[in-house]
């Protein structure tokens, strides 16, 4: 009986934790590059129970032999959030800063046995804690500003990287230019260039490529990732990554869908009071045999 009250109890904790990552979701519907966190649950090892010492009298010493009386399982337990790397839709917002990067038609690659898309990132670049190295992050909102050294930046602060793992210094691009979209233009490419600034040497974005970024990306926060791949993401090629295109004026929308996520949620909030009816019901029984052993 006191297995059932783990099992109820942890089925509660996988809901409640489902939840949560549903409401993260639907709280970033709105966020640019947001990409939908996925719940996996995943059983507690089963055990197998035997009744021993069984007194049939079968054995020599007078005791039973060992009977194999099935498997027993403990419930469940959220494992990892799992982010889909789905393409989100392109909105436009008609911004000079802002930079979204469609792959879609990337053809899908054949890794273990099974066929995965692979998708491209934009690189940034996260100030260093307590002193420490600058970390790059791999992202794909590109909803960005100018900050007040002149640096492409993100709305967090951290810088946006070139392909060489630079910040791009968007006063020195510009000159003398003030910031609009015909001073700076992007091309297909990701290559940032200034036609009114002539002297001016065209900036390439740092973006990289990944093969299987649901098993090698890790998600850090709502909209950076970190790559746990072997060495570094493999650089952007434009000739072998033709299929990718970068589109000025555009940011990606989240991928959440919020009608889904409604959905689901009301069904968690279902499943989670049938896991408390139960636990209320092995309370209740478990009072009256308490009762019953004080008569």
């Amino acid at each position: 009986m006191l297995r059932g009250l783990d099992a109820a109890a942890s089925g509660m904790m996988a809901n409640q934790a489902r939840q949560d990552a549903l409401t993260n979701n639907l709280a970033n519907v709105n966020t640019p590059g947001y990409k939908t966190d996925n719940a996996a649950f995943r059983s507690f090892p089963e055990v197998l129970i035997e009744r021993i010492r069984d007194m049939d009298g079968s054995a020599a010493n007078g005791l039973g032999s060992k009977q194999i009386l099935g498997q027993l399982t403990h419930g469940v337990y959220n494992q990892e959030l799992v982010p889909n790397f789905a393409q989100g839709d392109a909105l436009e917002t008609g911004k000079e800063l802002n930079f979204a990067i469609e792959d879609g038609m990337l053809a899908p690659q054949v890794i273990d046995g099974r066929s995965v898309q692979p998708r491209t990132f934009f690189k940034v670049q996260k100030p260093g804690e307590n002193g420490g190295a600058p970390e790059i992050f791999y992202t794909r909102s590109g909803n960005w500003t100018m900050n007040a050294a002149g640096y492409l930046a993100t709305p967090e602060g951290y810088e946006v990287l070139n392909a060489n793992n630079q910040p791009i210094n968007l006063r020195t691009l510009l000159g003398n230019q003030p910031l609009s979209k015909k001073t700076l233009v992007v091309t297909p490419q990701g290559q940032l260039t200034a036609p009114l600034t002539p002297s001016s040497q065209p900036v390439q974005l740092g973006i990289v490529r990944v093969d299987n970024p649901a098993l090698t990306m890790i998600k850090e926060m709502d909209t950076a990732f970190r790559y746990t791949g072997a060495g570094q993401p493999a650089a952007f090629n434009p000739l072998r990554d033709a299929a990718v295109s970068i589109k000025q004026g555009y940011v990606e929308r989240s991928n959440v869908d919020a009608g889904r996520t409604m959905t689901d949620m009301m069904n968690v909030i279902r499943s989670y009071e049938a896991n408390q009816k139960v636990l209320s019901a092995y309370d209740t029984t478990l009072q009256k045999l308490a009762e019953v052993a004080r008569v």
